[in-house]
């Protein structure tokens, strides 16, 4: 499915102001019958705890390998980064040209429990069953049911704010 942009006036002051925000650093990894790949991404949340399992919601381009291939594997892992970890970020981002499981190439990481690339060092790892997606303008909401949360010793979150990362 491809998304066409349309653009609107308030884009650029949009950007802008939610450039202001500081948001935590993650790598959301999936693999399966669609293709082993990742991305990074600031846009993760909680949905729920007190749900029969817990949530989290993550928004991806529509267009994006990633989403393409979680839409058809159906299971996610959102690596939470820690604050040495940009040049993980920046990889996964997509800076230095590598994609699908090219991203992968010199990157520890362990399967978890749905076969998602947990990545080494990361502060946390929630592993999740894709149980909603929703289309929404450019990009794709994906709620994940989480299956298994692994966690490495406590260490700063790697942020972004204001266009660059802080750590």
């Amino acid at each position: 499915m491809q998304i066409e942009n349309t653009e609107s006036p308030l884009r650029q002051p949009f950007l802008d102001a939610m450039s202001q925000l500081t948001n935590s650093v993650c790598v959301v990894t999936t693999d399966g019958a669609g293709g082993q790949t990742g991305t990074t991404v600031t846009a993760m949340t909680a949905v729920s705890a007190d749900s029969e399992s817990p949530s989290l919601l993550i928004c991806l381009h529509a267009n994006s390998l990633t989403a393409q291939a979680i839409a058809k594997n159906a299971v996610f892992a959102v690596n939470v980064l820690n604050d040495g970890q940009s040049d993980l970020a920046n990889s996964f981002a997509g800076r230095n040209g590598a994609t699908g499981p090219d991203k992968f190439l010199d990157v520890k990481f362990q399967p978890g429990l749905t076969g998602c690339a947990h990545l080494n060092q990361a502060v946390a790892v929630f592993d999740c069953r894709m149980k909603l997606q929703q289309a929404w303008g450019t990009h794709i909401i994906f709620i994940g049911e989480v299956a298994d949360v692994a966690l490495n010793p406590p260490s700063q979150v790697l942020t972004y704010t204001k266009r660059r990362y802080l750590g």
